[in-house]
């Protein structure tokens, strides 16, 4: 895609009802899906017109498409072929692909992202007690405290996409430090961020934000902010909910509770045993799974990890056309990385943002499973799109 074409009237439409629908699916699945859609009206008008070559990113992407069709139309003996929606919102990643080539453009997307999760903060600040406070009231023998309640409104998908916020505005900080430029709003939109990420109280996404951004401090900055990192971690330690949190992780080791242990070494196992080509794309459910291990936990109809819930939905050849899709969007990643830091800081640091949220969605993927989630499934398309190039253009 050459200048002209990308400052097409459509190009530019497309590009920003993109980031907005960045900006909204941070907080809201139905607000950030209608954008999106509304966003491929001036994006298909400018690709008829355009004509632009297609991000080699898609191959094992549409070749997981078509074995996931497959699994769903001969392995199931009433296929729900609805349940195929979901991956068609991976449409943001040959968009982004598209439209955030450039370096100023990628930088509106850690905008994007930024604002959003400063907002989706403030609302978890906001939500997350009342809900606690109100579930007290109506169902006391379910919530045995107020710090349990709190632990019970927590929201997977909102502590992954906080979990991007942090990493997404600290790259901000640094670009805007690097230009001399104010910072203080940014810091604001980070500690906010951070109050809202402790508050939801999810542990995974707490561990692997932490661990991404003391990659990103050891790299990024020195001494003094890895002990400013130790202090803030050290006083959410000092909160009873976060101990709480922590303290529970024992259960998840259990084979015999129910969770994420008996999901991994009993169901699994058995169910790919009897079914190697898959059950079918999105037909595992509580009650396949309660057949497998009664204790299970319910309501639950995922195994809490990307991998063996591929592996279980679309089989062996499933899992490979997974395994390719996600390494080859690192390893573009990782070429954009490389091939940003010849052309100045802050694209360098842009696109080392880049490549840290997506390693975050794939680390948080061992433990929670966010590839069928349709806020993250965006996220995480755009995210592959914005770096599927494994070149940084200038901007124009």
């Amino acid at each position: 895609m050459d200048v002209a074409t990308a400052q097409l009237p459509s190009a530019i439409w497309a590009r920003r009802l993109l980031l907005v629908a960045v900006t909204t699916v941070t907080f809201s699945v139905a607000l950030g899906q209608f954008v999106l859609a509304l966003a491929c009206v001036p994006l298909a008008y400018w690709v008829a017109r355009a004509r632009p070559v297609l991000p080699p990113l898609l191959i094992p992407a549409l070749l997981f498409l078509a074995i996931a069709w497959l699994t769903l139309a001969f392995n199931t003996a009433q296929p729900d072929f609805s349940r195929m929606t979901k991956l068609l919102w991976f449409v943001a990643l040959p968009a982004a692909a598209w439209l955030l080539r450039d370096e100023r453009s990628v930088r509106d997307l850690l905008w994007a992202f930024a604002l959003g999760c400063a907002f989706l903060a403030a609302r978890t600040l906001v939500m997350v007690p009342l809900g606690a406070w109100k579930l007290l009231r109506t169902a006391p023998d379910y919530a045995q405290n107020f710090p349990h309640a709190l632990t019970l409104q927590g929201s997977m998908p909102d502590g992954q996409m906080l979990m991007l916020g942090l990493v997404a505005t600290l790259g901000l900080l640094l670009i805007r430090r690097a230009a001399r430029q104010p910072t203080g709003f940014v810091v604001a939109l980070f500690l906010l961020q951070v109050a809202g990420f402790i508050m939801n109280l999810k542990r995974g996404s707490w561990i692997v934000a932490l661990l991404l951004l003391v990659i990103f401090v050891l790299l990024k900055l020195s001494w003094k902010h890895v002990l400013l990192l130790a202090v803030i971690v050290a006083g959410a330690l000092c909160l009873p909910p976060v101990r709480a949190r922590l303290m529970a992780l024992e259960r998840d080791f259990n084979a015999n509770a129910g969770g994420r242990m008996t999901m991994w070494t009993r169901v699994a196992p058995e169910l790919i045993k009897a079914h190697p080509w898959g059950i079918g794309y999105r037909q595992l459910t509580n009650e396949k799974m309660r057949a497998v291990a009664p204790n299970v936990e319910r309501d639950r109809d995922h195994l809490h990890n990307n991998a063996l819930t591929v592996l279980v939905e679309t089989g062996w050849a499933g899992l490979a056309a997974y395994a390719l899709w996600m390494g080859w969007a690192l390893v573009d990643a990782v070429r954009r990385w490389r091939a940003a830091r010849a052309t100045s800081e802050a694209a360098a640091i842009a696109a080392l943002v880049l490549l840290l949220m997506f390693v975050g969605l794939l680390l948080n993927g061992v433990v929670e499973y966010n590839f069928g989630t349709s806020r993250l499934m965006i996220a995480a398309g755009v995210i592959m799109g914005a770096g599927v190039l494994g070149r940084v253009e200038k901007p124009a």
